[in-house]
C-alpha cells in the first residue's frame, strides 16, 4: 500500500482533490483515512474524522498520524484531542490495516447493544450503533464518537460509511441501526443526507427500544433528496 494507492479510495466527485492519513493506535494497529465529500459541501469527512473514529470506534487509542510529505498541516484541534504525534513519511511501511470486516451475527440486536460500549458520548450520553453490511454477511461497525466541539464529532452511520470507503468497500448492501434511548430509532438529518448519497435505496433495519424493527430507505426518510448530479455535470 502506497499514498496514492489509498487517496484512490477517496470519494470526491466534486473536488477531485483526493487525501488520505494513516491513525497508528497505541497497541500499534493502523487505520486508513480518506476524504468523502458530499453534495452537501459542510458534511463532507475529512480523513482525519475516518481515521480517527475509525481507530476509537474499534476499542483503540490513536497515538500517530501519518501523512504525505506535501500533505496540508493537521488542524491543531485533532492533535490536542488525542495527544496525536504527526510523522510526514514518503512511505508506509505497514504490512496491513487492522481487520475490521465482522461476520454476519446470530442476533444483529445484541451485537449492535455490545457494539455500544465503545461509544464516546461524553456529551450526550446517547448511545448509538450500526453495522454496515459491505459485501453479502459482511460488516463494519459504527459508533458515535463526540468531542467537545460538536461539529466535529460523527454519528455512528457516518463512521461505518467511513471506515468501508477507506478500506476500499464502495458498495453498501444495508445497514443495522440501533440507539439505547428513544422512541423510534432513525437517522439524523445529516446521516440521511450521507446514506442517501450512498445507499438511497438500500434497505436501512432500525432496531427500536422498544424490540420492534422497521425497515426503510434513506430516500424515503429524505423525500426528494439532493444528490449532487447538478454539481458534477
Amino acid at each position: 500500500m502506497n499514498w496514492t494507492d489509498l487517496q484512490q479510495r477517496a470519494y470526491v466527485p466534486y473536488s477531485n482533490t483526493p487525501s488520505a492519513c494513516v491513525i497508528e493506535s497505541n497497541t500499534g494497529k493502523v487505520y486508513a483515512g480518506v476524504r468523502i465529500e458530499n453534495a452537501s459541501f459542510p458534511l463532507t469527512i475529512t480523513e482525519y474524522q475516518a481515521g480517527i473514529f475509525g481507530c476509537l470506534s474499534e476499542g483503540e487509542i490513536p497515538s500517530r498520524l501519518y501523512i504525505p510529505p506535501a500533505h496540508p498541516n493537521v488542524p491543531q484541534v485533532w492533535i490536542n484531542a488525542y495527544s496525536l504525534e504527526v510523522i510526514r513519511t514518503e512511505e508506509l511501511k505497514f504490512a496491513a490495516f487492522a481487520d475490521i470486516v465482522l461476520e454476519e451475527p446470530v442476533s444483529f440486536p445484541s451485537v449492535l447493544r455490545e457494539l455500544q460500549s465503545k461509544c464516546r458520548i461524553q456529551e450526550s450520553n446517547f448511545p448509538v450503533s450500526c453495522l454496515l453490511e459491505i459485501e453479502p454477511g459482511k460488516f463494519i461497525s459504527g459508533v458515535n464518537i463526540e468531542l467537545s466541539d460538536w461539529q466535529l464529532g460523527l454519528c455512528a452511520e457516518r463512521i461505518a460509511l467511513a471506515k468501508a470507503v477507506a478500506m476500499g468497500f464502495n458498495e453498501a448492501l444495508s445497514i443495522h441501526i440501533t440507539a439505547a434511548k428513544g422512541d423510534f430509532i432513525s437517522p439524523c438529518g445529516a446521516c440521511r443526507q450521507v446514506l442517501v448519497e450512498h445507499m438511497p435505496y438500500k434497505t436501512m433495519y432500525l432496531y427500536h427500544p422498544d424490540a420492534t424493527l422497521s425497515e426503510h430507505t434513506p430516500a424515503e426518510f429524505l423525500p426528494a433528496f439532493f444528490n449532487g448530479k447538478s454539481i458534477t455535470t
